[in-house]
């Protein structure tokens, strides 16, 4: 009896706890709370008020009235679609994760089963909402928190009661660790919730991320983030041979302009975060195609969901935002390039450099003409009377052969016509020569003494015009042009834009190189733009080393050009200014801003608290903050002297496109810092240079006149000598033929 009582005890023991194990694992289905059910969510999808609502139907012996809960959500107006394959439904998420839509999804299957599928699939996205119906007392058992994290957005509901449902939310607390946590409940007895909205906004959640600590990559990329390295081995025992410590290094950040805006975003939103080095030491840069995009370096390890977020100078490319998502921005740069400065132009040529190459053959052909004009003008009056004194007397010929003799003949006489020879009627020339008129206007713009070639009033006019055109516009220019020029040496013309730089790659006496850091958004630009930069990467490749363009960083890049000066640098405005600035800017010559581009914070794709970060970084930036942060870091590594990391101690803020720095004081330009140099012999090898140049020209004239002197005269000699020689032979021919002659007649 006793054994009979145990074993009944032991049954109904047994039974209850298989129907408590099945209350967590399978919904009751109990027909009578199929009303309360359709009720119940009807009323949450009311108040969740979503644009779009998702049905998913695996399993329909768990609902039974699916057609009463369409039409209730109907009668709230927001459309539905229903979906009984999961391809289908998968392929629907995507598409409108691609196109940006907010999606709602009610969910009527185990959670367990859908988890692991929307994680690999890239479905957790902070604009989809999965809703999981589960229909049990409490919630399921043996979940994964690490399916739930971020940015994974998960409800489920439960029915602990009769016309009760709870709400759990994964995303109820920043802390991302995965718990489904009480958000709400809905008691369809008196159709009341516990709060208002039905799930808490993501702005609302992450606007305290109550002490949360990330997990942030970092780069030493200078004026962003300095880093000093430490090497282990030097605190480690010599004598400790178990493993190799030399290249086990530490860091630590000392500062730099977004170190510093990341501690203003952490006090703001009540975060703390860890820095970690990527082992490839890069941002990154988008590999494969599609769908299948990859990247390496920070974005990667971000990509990854390694990371929570990068700060950084990142900058925002299509290629790296379909892997990871973009905040607003934090800096709006410019693309630019850094050659050599424009370097002193030899002073040999200081003489003909103060006009240019467009001013030089206007002054040639000036000086050209002169001298003919000239001539023209004192020469024309006289050859007008002349051609007027030839047509008279040939009229007059003409009427004297026509009248009698005796007449012709008096007339002639009288008027003196037929005396003298026609050439001593048209008289000899009254007025200078060609050369000689040529040779006066060189000697005035010269500035030597010369004598007016001829008294007459247009001529002395035309003189002085000359001479105040030699004086005042020739000559008082090219004085004040040569001072200011041996004063302050010219210098050549600086490589300002890419068709300048795409000019010195080609030619062949240029050699010039472009380099750009690896695996950067520069390098990405570089090889998939369009135009002149397509063409300056073709020629990159022209190089036996294809990789040859490529540095480690725009700091490595500096450093090259400061040893071979045909080389230019190609990377962001701010930071080519800035080591530009290290190493001393009056070396370098920072180009035209090419084209812009725009730095973020780079999150997780689909974080869920970008809109809080978005908040934070636009009210900074509305109020001026992040600007001010960026001039206060220069202002504190090119203001102290004491700093000993850079290369010069320059005292100068940055500059803004205007010229004026924060203080709103004007700065001078580098090139106006530089000391004035006084004249020496150097500057002026160019007179020295043509006094002897001219010296050299008269003595080669010299020789070449005495030489035809001497030929001249040799030649001269030479034809006396036939002359002479022809004179006895005539005479010896004569007397010959004299002797033949007497000869034939005796």
């Amino acid at each position: 009896m006793k054994v009979g009582i145990v074993w009944c005890l032991v049954v109904l023991l047994g039974r209850s706890f298989v129907q408590a194990y099945h209350s967590q694992l399978v919904p009751i289905a109990d027909p009578s709370n199929h009303s309360g059910m359709v009720t119940g969510l009807s009323e949450m999808i009311n108040l969740l008020s979503p644009k779009t609502l998702v049905l998913l139907v695996l399993n329909e012996t768990k609902i039974h009235k699916i057609d009463r809960l369409t039409v209730a959500i109907h009668s709230y107006n927001i459309p539905t679609c229903i979906f009984y394959d999961l391809e289908q439904y998968f392929e629907y998420i995507a598409n409108n994760l691609k196109n940006s839509l907010d999606t709602t999804s009610l969910l009527l299957c185990h959670p367990a089963d859908m988890l692991v599928d929307l994680v690999d699939r890239r479905l957790a996205h902070r604009l989809s909402l999965y809703i999981f119906y589960w229909g049990a007392r409490r919630l399921p058992a043996g979940f994964d928190r690490a399916l739930l994290r971020e940015p994974l957005r998960v409800a489920v509901i439960t029915n602990p009661k009769k016309k009760i449902f709870r709400i759990f939310y994964n995303q109820a607390k920043p802390n991302n660790l995965g718990e489904l946590l009480s958000a709400n409940w809905f008691d369809g007895s008196d159709m009341t919730f516990k709060r208002v909205p039905l799930l808490p906004t993501p702005t609302e959640v992450y606007k305290n991320f109550e002490g949360r600590v990330f997990t942030i990559p970092v780069i030493h990329k200078p004026p962003w983030h300095f880093l000093s390295y430490t090497n282990l081995n030097e605190s480690c025992n010599d004598t400790d041979t178990e493993f190799d410590m030399a290249n086990v290094t530490s860091f630590q950040v000392t500062g730099g302009r977004d170190h510093n805006l990341m501690q203003l975003i952490a006090a703001r939103m009540n975060f703390t975060f860890r820095y970690i080095e990527p082992e490839e030491k890069i941002q990154g840069t988008a590999m494969g195609s599609g769908d299948n995009v990859s990247i390496s370096g920070a974005l990667g390890m971000l990509q990854r969901r390694e990371v929570d977020l990068f700060l950084g100078d990142v900058a925002v490319t299509w290629e790296r935002m379909q892997a990871v998502e973009f905040s607003f921005f934090t800096l709006a740069d410019s693309a630019a390039f850094v050659t050599h400065a424009p370097r002193k132009l030899s002073e040999a040529l200081a003489l003909v450099r103060p006009f240019q190459v467009t001013v030089w053959p206007l002054v040639i052909f000036t000086i050209i003409l002169s001298g003919p004009v000239l001539y023209l003008i004192i020469a024309m009056p006289f050859r007008l009377e002349d051609w007027m004194k030839g047509t008279l007397d040939k009229a007059r010929r003409l009427q004297v052969r026509r009248g009698p003799p005796f007449y012709d003949m008096q007339y002639i006489r009288e008027m003196g016509y037929g005396l003298v020879p026609r050439a001593d009627i048209a008289g000899t020339p009254q007025h200078p020569s060609l050369n000689r008129c040529v040779w006066y206007t060189i000697n005035v713009y010269l500035r030597q003494s010369a004598t007016i070639p001829y008294n007459g009033h247009v001529a002395r006019f035309f003189s002085i015009l000359l001479w105040l055109c030699a004086t005042y516009v020739l000559g008082d220019v090219y004085s004040a042009q040569l001072t200011s020029q041996l004063a302050r040496p010219a210098r050549e013309g600086p490589i300002n834009t890419l068709g300048k730089l795409e000019e010195l790659m080609e030619s062949p006496g240029g050699g010039y190189q472009l380099l750009v850091e690896r695996q950067s958004a520069f390098q990405v630009a570089l090889a998939n733009s369009t135009g002149i930069l397509q063409r300056l990467y073709r020629i990159t490749q022209r190089h036996p080393d294809n990789e040859s363009y490529l540095v480690g960083s725009v700091e490595e890049g500096i450093q090259i050009l400061l040893v071979n000066s045909k080389r230019a640098v190609f990377g962001g405005r701010e930071t080519l200014y800035f080591n530009t600035k290290r190493y001393g800017a009056h070396r370098f010559q920072l180009s035209d801003n090419l084209y812009t581009r725009y730095s973020a914070v780079a999150v997780q794709f689909g974080s869920p608290f970008l809109d809080s970060l978005n908040e934070v970084i636009m009210r900074l930036f509305e109020a001026g903050i992040i600007g001010k942060i960026t001039v206060a870091e220069y202002e504190r590594m090119f203001g102290s002297k004491s700093g000993g990391q850079f290369a010069d101690e320059t005292v100068e803020s940055t500059k803004s496109d205007d010229g004026v720095d924060a203080t709103g004081k004007a700065k001078k330009s580098a090139e106006s810092s530089e000391k004035l140099q006084p004249m020496n012999l150097r500057m002026l090898q160019g007179a020295f240079l043509a006094l002897g140049f001219g010296h050299s020209v008269g003595a080669i004239i010299l020789l070449v006149e005495n030489q035809l002197k001497g030929i001249k005269s040799v030649y001269q000699r030479f034809l006396g000598v036939l002359t002479r020689t022809g004179r006895v032979v005539r005479k010896i021919w004569t007397a010959i033929r004299r002797s033949l002659r007497n000869l034939y007649e005796e």
